[in-house]
């Protein structure tokens, strides 16, 4: 349709993100077909369909521990959004991967332009923390632990982080284990071998047994180093 002189070309929005309009327009004056080149291009963004809500003093990402994101400016394309900080990689559209290093704080930095040329930059400041001391176990039971020697035996100890919001796999590789009156036993891997067995059948029931100083890694990262691990108790019921 032509309005003022102008052509009024309606068309669907389409899916998310850049179109253009590419073609030739034609107008015919005194008989004479004219072809006028069109090459235009408009850009697409969702609808929104959600609340932005967030805890300004919550902002916190932990050392050793990637933290999936998301990085959007209302009003731009994802593909036209880039965002930047030490330690952040992109995944894909808004979905963004944190993995802080070095430090007390980190920024991230989210910058577009809107459709009419305006650019937009954003920052964003997070605390970084480091991943709370684990807790040692054995069979999956903490602090003082009354179990059988026959099952002490067998049972595996490992490192569990209570109360944290991640799911971390923390891989125990060693121990030192201690039965009262006895010479402490060094101990690689998760469970007793025949020196720390020994030691077991010379401790008398009721006697307190203590796993200490172990040593653990992060799976999938274990170059980050844990806070020191609790120890656990284990009181001999025969």
């Amino acid at each position: 349709a032509i309005e003022n002189g102008k052509v009024m070309l309606k068309i669907s929005a389409g899916s998310p993100g850049d179109h253009k309009i590419e073609g030739n327009l034609i107008f015919t004056e005194e008989g004479k077909d004219t072809e006028i080149p069109v090459d235009l291009g408009f850009s697409t963004i969702s609808k929104p369909n959600s609340a932005v809500i967030a805890a300004d003093k919550m902002n916190v990402v932990y050392r050793g521990v990637d933290k999936p994101m998301t990085v959007s400016i209302p009003g731009i394309p994802d593909n036209k959004v880039n965002a930047s900080a030490t330690g952040l990689s992109k995944v894909s559209g808004s979905k963004y991967v944190m993995r802080p290093g070095a430090g007390r704080t980190v920024t991230i930095t989210a910058s577009g332009t809107l459709p009419d040329g305006t650019g937009v930059r954003t920052p964003a400041e997070f605390r970084i923390k480091d991943i709370p001391a684990p807790v040692g176990a054995i069979r999956g039971e903490t602090g003082i632990v009354r179990m059988e020697r026959g099952g002490l035996e067998i049972s595996t100890v490992s490192a569990i982080l209570q109360d944290f919001d991640f799911e971390l796999n923390i891989n125990v590789t060693g121990f030192s284990f201690k039965v009262s009156g006895q010479p402490t036993v060094k101990v690689n891997g998760t469970r007793l071998d025949s020196a720390a067995k020994g030691a077991l059948r010379r401790a008398q029931r009721g006697d307190a047994v203590q796993i200490f100083d172990i040593n653990a890694n992060l799976s999938g990262n274990s170059g980050y180093k844990l806070k020191k691990i609790s120890p656990v108790i284990i009181e001999l019921t025969n």
